[in-house]
């Protein structure tokens, strides 16, 4: 398969000049000694490292936030989203198999995946290593192959599969079906990571049993399998030291993103040297603040990309009297840095310059206001007819930033090099998959108990008995909202409404950008057209339908 093998021949795989932090270390290797150094510890270690390093290139990047983020009930295109890729939330013609995002990803993970084949075919004869440290090796390369497989089926659907290295360039390859790379792949890879990998890594951000057994818990709810899943979130749950972290807010302090709660994160670092591109989520969820006059890029307010707004939907999913969760998650106020005038009024630093909520305010109160007032009318945040003092005003400039992301951390005010590790998987997200698991099963108390237990962690103090559910209060609507509100813009949501079968309901009932273009076609992506046309078998490695 050709276009795999752009696929880095086997010397290159060593080849890493952005790696994990503690975990990756840059080794390039000449094809004439690429194999004996691959029979050596020290080889097969760097071979293993190399194959992280395409972990952040996926996780807190531009290309992979269009594939999980928008286009969907929750998010909608911002300014810069408009103007960016609009193709991709907005399902139109224009998205295609010459997308640059779709080609990256593709690229990306079937350059792992053959790094992984590499050292998943070589490892066994690498001679000074223990079986144990052989099968660590091995734990965590199937870890990652199997991340790297669930990725590409969910968003292209049937693709080539191979779990044997290549080494040469390939110029066919064959479709394999979605279920056959779950069974044969993505299921067993998780199954020998479990049985081969410590509870707790030697070097934070290796692969671990629990992570694996986090993994395995959301690809089996992902296929229906209910009783599997719960049994493996359940484990997670009863059997490490993982905690919600308290409060909400709390959860996404830079200082501490290696918290209780984070089962398994992608690790970024400060060192300019070594962090490559950095985690650039900061930049996508953030509005341009700088058209107040009284604010400037700082380091605070980070750096403004624009990409993706919320959705009436999402702007309305929290219960804002009870529910920690959107003052947790989302940034509404911003503080003046420098002097200027707002509706005649002076405002130093330190005063409030701009305000959102997500109500409507009397035009009078706006106006007078010193400070931009942001309301909410309940009016469709893209449509023509918003005004600048309305979500989704100053040409979709003005709306709730998500925070999650923030990096005040980084070295200027217009570096996009974050520092801040992207959390993968978290405890909160075991309670729900258990939660909705158990529903499924039609074991309704026990639903209900493991969403209260995150609904309680989320719960304004002294309203945890107020965000209580009962067993009648649980369905699909429900279970979906819940993971909205705890999981927003963490690159599950696309994921969540295709497993769901809600894709195309929701996006037509919730995203008014979408909604006249989404079709069903639109449950997988485009292949990439360059992987199209360099195929000498084309007939038997076709276009996905419609593109």
């Amino acid at each position: 398969m050709k276009k795999i093998n752009t696929f880095l021949s086997t010397a290159l795989l060593l080849i890493s000049l952005f790696s994990c932090q503690d975990i990756l270390e840059e080794n390039p290797v000449g094809l004439a000694a690429a194999d004996s150094y691959y029979a050596t510890p020290k080889g097969i270690s760097d071979a293993l490292n190399a194959t992280y390093s395409r972990l952040r290139v996926f996780y807190g990047q531009e290309d992979a936030s269009f594939l999980t983020v928008p286009g969907t009930d929750m998010y909608t295109n911002g300014f810069g989203g408009v103007t960016n890729h609009p193709a991709v939330n907005d399902y139109s013609t224009n998205f295609l198999g010459t997308d640059t995002f779709v080609t990256s990803v593709w690229n990306n993970f079937y350059v792992g995946i053959n790094q992984a084949n590499a050292v998943i075919n070589r490892a066994p004869a690498v001679a000074g290593l223990s079986d144990a440290e052989k099968n660590r090796i091995l734990g965590e390369a199937r870890f990652l192959r199997a991340l790297f497989y669930f990725h590409l089926v969910q968003q292209f659907g049937d693709i080539h599969f191979s779990l044997q290295e290549s080494v040469g360039v390939q110029t066919t390859a064959k479709r394999t079906p979605v279920a056959t790379i779950y069974e044969q792949g993505i299921v067993p890879d998780l199954q020998f990571a479990i049985a081969n990998l410590p509870a707790k890594a030697a070097n934070y951000g290796r692969a671990t049993k629990a992570a694996s057994e986090a993994l395995l818990a959301r690809v089996q709810l992902t296929r229906g399998n209910w009783a599997e899943a719960e049994a493996l979130a359940s484990n997670v749950i009863k059997n490490y030291s993982f905690q919600l972290v308290k409060p909400y807010a709390n959860l996404w302090d830079i200082n501490n993103d290696q918290n209780a709660e984070v089962i398994w994160s992608v690790q970024f670092t400060s060192d300019v040297l070594t962090n490559g591109d950095g985690n650039q989520a900061h930049l996508f969820f953030l509005i341009d603040y700088t058209q107040n006059p009284t604010i400037v890029r700082d380091l605070a307010n980070g750096r403004a990309y624009q990409r993706f707004m919320p959705t009436n939907y999402l702007i309305k999913l929290f219960d804002q009297t009870k529910d920690s969760r959107w003052e947790g998650s989302f940034k509404t106020v911003f503080f003046a840095n420098t002097k200027g005038t707002i509706n005649g009024k002076t405002v130093m630093p330190g005063d409030t310059a701009i305000k959102i909520v997500t109500y409507p305010v009397p035009d009078n109160v706006q106006n007078t206001a010193p400070y931009w007032y942001i309301d909410f009318n309940d009016k469709w945040v893209g449509a023509s007819t918003i005004t600048n003092n309305e979500i989704g005003g100053g040409q979709r400039r003005r709306f709730p930033v998500l925070k999650k992301f923030l990096d005040p951390l980084r070295i200027s005010v217009n570096a996009v090099e974050g520092r801040r590790d992207f959390i993968v998987l978290r405890l909160a997200e075991m309670y729900l998959i258990a939660g909705e698991a158990a529903w499924r099963q039609n074991k309704l108390a026990e639903s209900a108990t493991y969403f209260n237990v995150v609904r309680t962690r989320a719960a304004i103090s002294g309203k945890e008995k107020d965000m209580q559910v009962s067993a009648a209060d649980i369905n699909l609507e429900f279970i979906l909202d819940e993971r909205g509100r705890e999981l927003a813009g963490e690159g599950l949501r696309w994921y969540d409404l295709k497993r769901t079968g809600t894709l195309l309901t929701r996006v037509k009932q919730y995203n008014l950008d979408a909604a006249p273009n989404i079709k069903e076609m639109h449950l997988v992506r485009p292949i990439p057209q360059t992987q199209i046309d360099r195929v000498t078998n084309p007939s038997e490695f076709s276009q996905n339908p419609g593109y």
